[in-house]
């Protein structure tokens, strides 16, 4: 009996990590999960914490979800987010993504909604957060990045393609 709880509770623990194997954007990046190879049915650590840029001024760590869509985390040598992308089928949680960027997000959406805006696209470029999120049911893609966390000399345009 007891191994089945010590089993559950494992299963339940190891759930969580992989779902939030990503960072919020500003926060520590996902590192020391991707470290440990993180993988259950509901998402897997594609790629762990690959340096990059000039003399590895910034790391660049892929997760995929349960759900297909693939979250490119892209941090500071030091271990700072400062950009994410997502791809895929299924809208990640924008709230833990995002973090404390979402009250930006949120008041831009929900004030092109009320000018009218009906499209699914959203464009963010306010308040420390530049944000473009787009797509329909089973293609969704964005990205969001913080100006002021970008390292120098880090060219953004070409890390989120």
């Amino acid at each position: 009996m007891k191994t089945m709880y010590l089993r559950a509770a494992v299963a339940a623990l190891l759930l969580n990590m992989a779902a939030s194997a990503f960072a919020v954007l500003g926060g520590a990046s996902f590192a020391p999960l991707a470290v440990r190879s993180v993988s259950s049915s509901s998402g897997r650590i594609l790629q762990a914490g690959r340096p990059a840029g000039p003399d590895g001024t910034y790391q660049v760590h892929d997760v995929q979800l349960g759900s297909g869509t693939t979250i490119k985390e892209i941090a500071t040598a030091q271990g700072t987010v400062f950009a994410v992308t997502w791809r895929g089928p299924v809208l990640p949680d924008l709230t833990a993504l995002l973090g404390e960027y979402f009250t930006t997000f949120n008041q831009a959406a929900a004030q092109a909604r009320a000018s009218g805006a009906r499209a699914s696209a959203v464009s963010v470029n306010k308040d420390g957060l530049v944000l473009r999120s787009s797509g329909r049911m089973r293609a969704f893609e964005g990205y969001a990045f913080a100006p002021s966390l970008v390292p120098t000399g880090v060219n953004i345009d070409e890390l989120l393609q």
